[in-house]
């Protein structure tokens, strides 16, 4: 079982109360502790004697801030009356300082209070001349795991740093026969068929024997004979039947290499040009082979507003079938993102994406904002720094965890 320490709101609370040397700028630290307590805005509220401070994040249809109530006896103290800084130190490290601006009845903070919502907090105010300290741990997503437990649930961990990332585009298209290694067969006379040597799916070999005809002219038999290796796809001669040289009889394939021909509506047609690398693949996933856009049609097709677009791809196994639905990834440009994870590492957690970053033995459930991405690699814009380490494998099994022990993203 992983051991949770998720929104961990403070059992304990530290309190620094000012001597009467406050007013001149000096500190005693009087340290007692107390149990944090809801407030009636639904906040932290933290006391010191009969001077109370209850602190709320307000994220309704804006960016998340703090609102700070102050009050004495259960009076309110009007917000110009006090000073008030916090300063967050994150998962990371990263120590951040917040300033807050008087409202009507509070102090709001004068910058929005960026994901995730899991720091330790010191809080600073002053009033009358006097200081007043106190410190919490306000965590989400955070869980701890021992050694063996890491070991035993397979988790890996990467450092975060660059990668050259490509942006794709997904199409879908369908396998057709290479016509550049394609021979239809014709009679080189009229004439009556005497017999037919090989039917149609047949591999046959450059110069094989398909059938025999008696021309109408010389009344000779002459034999006509394969122009390729290939497979025969197509047949129309029966023995005894009369050929013309207009009809072809005889259509051979050599599917050593097949087209697969992908789909552009009109507005990504733009973004594709020749030489682009592509990715193509069955509705399963396999087989799954790499080429380049080696043709794109000039004409557009009138009734599905699309264009053509054309890769070969090598064939020898007979992986890729004439008549198949494939998928296609375009990769239309590539970029050095500062940095990048593999997708495996991204999960969604309370419908955001979230990477879990590792700090000795702690882990933390970071939210994510994502860049371009390609089948394997997303870059992320904000939310992971170079140099952090995160998981990269199994990541899954903490979100499980976040998500068995029943935590939710709450302030």
């Amino acid at each position: 079982m992983l051991k949770v320490c998720l929104r961990i709101s403070l059992a304990m609370l530290t309190l620094l109360a000012s001597s009467p040397l406050a007013a001149h700028g000096e500190i005693e630290a009087a340290r007692g502790h107390e149990a944090i307590k809801t407030g009636p805005h639904g906040g932290k509220l933290l006391r010191h004697g009969s001077l109370s401070v209850e602190i709320t994040m307000f994220e309704k249809n804006s960016p998340p801030h703090w609102r700070v109530y102050v009050a004495d006896s259960k009076e309110a103290i009007k917000p110009r009356q006090v000073q008030l800084k916090m300063t967050l130190k994150r998962f990371n490290g990263r120590e951040e300082t917040i300033d807050f601006i008087p409202m009507e009845d509070f102090l709001q903070s004068r910058q929005a209070i960026d994901e995730p919502h899991s720091f330790d907090v010191h809080v600073l105010l002053t009033y009358q001349g006097q200081q007043y300290q106190w410190q919490y741990a306000d965590y989400e997503g955070r869980l701890t795991l021992s050694d063996d437990m890491m070991k035993a649930v397979g988790i890996k961990t990467a450092i975060a740093k660059g990668r050259l990332i490509g942006r794709q585009l997904i199409v879908v298209g369908k396998i057709a026969a290479n016509r550049d290694a394609m021979a239809p067969i014709y009679p080189r006379y009229a004439g009556i068929v005497q017999s037919v040597h090989k039917n149609l799916g047949d591999e046959v070999k450059k110069g094989d024997t398909l059938a025999i005809v008696e021309s109408n002219e010389s009344l000779q038999d002459y034999t006509i004979t394969a122009p390729i290796s290939g497979t025969i796809v197509k047949k129309a001669v029966t023995m005894g039947e009369m050929v013309k040289i207009d009809n072809p009889i005889f259509e051979i394939a050599n599917l050593d290499s097949v087209w697969a021909d992908l789909t552009l509506y009109r507005k990504e047609a733009p973004l594709v040009k020749k030489g682009m690398k592509v990715i193509v693949s069955s509705d399963g996933g396999k087989p799954r082979m790499v080429s380049e856009i080696s043709y794109i049609s000039p004409l557009g097709i009138e009734d599905s507003q699309t264009v053509l677009a054309r890769a070969v791809l090598a064939n020898a196994d007979m992986q890729w079938l004439p008549g198949m639905y494939v998928n296609a990834q375009i990769t239309v440009s590539t970029r050095q993102a500062a940095v990048a994870v593999p997708l495996k590492a991204i999960q969604c957690w309370h419908d955001q994406s979230v990477v879990f970053v590792k700090r000795g033995n702690q882990f933390e459930a970071t939210p994510v904002k994502l860049g371009d991405k390609n089948n394997q690699w997303a870059e992320i814009l904000a939310g992971l720094e170079p140099g952090d380490e995160y998981v990269v494998q199994n990541s899954f099994f903490l979100k499980a965890d976040l998500d068995k022990s029943g935590f939710g993203h709450e302030h």
